[in-house]
């Protein structure tokens, strides 16, 4: 939902370390990925020392998804002011409220997951039930 995707990145304005929105409460899953123009920046710049850093702390490979290596990055080694918006992706891995499956929440912008690609009945519906 690109609309509402617009909202939540125009009530945060860039900031000079860059900023990130956190989109779960688990910390940021890889459905939707928001980054400011400054964050891509520093995260491009940055990536060889995450990867130093995480590989001393972990000693080798931390065996992470490229989403929990980015928000562990951009957190805790390049400074990059991390924002929660919790209601921004609703899946079952995010303490979701009780029937999320239904799209009907007008606040969040992705719904996550529909990658069966035999079942596009229920995408459909998901997607149709949002934009209303």
């Amino acid at each position: 939902m690109a609309q509402r995707l617009r909202g939540y990145a125009a009530r945060h304005p860039e900031r000079a370390s860059g900023l990130y929105l956190n989109n779960c409460r688990r910390g940021m899953h890889g459905p939707v990925e928001v980054l400011s123009r400054r964050a891509v920046e520093v995260w491009w710049g940055g990536i060889p020392g995450c990867q130093a850093h995480f590989g001393t702390v972990c000693s080798g490979p931390c065996e992470w998804g490229e989403d929990m290596f980015m928000d562990q990055c951009l957190m805790k080694v390049l400074g990059v002011e991390r924002v929660d918006e919790p209601g921004l992706l609703l899946e079952e891995n995010c303490d979701p409220p009780a029937g999320w499956q239904s799209c009907e929440n007008s606040a969040a912008a992705v719904f996550h997951p529909f990658k069966d690609p035999i079942d596009i009945a229920s995408y459909s519906g998901c997607h149709f039930r949002a934009k209303r």
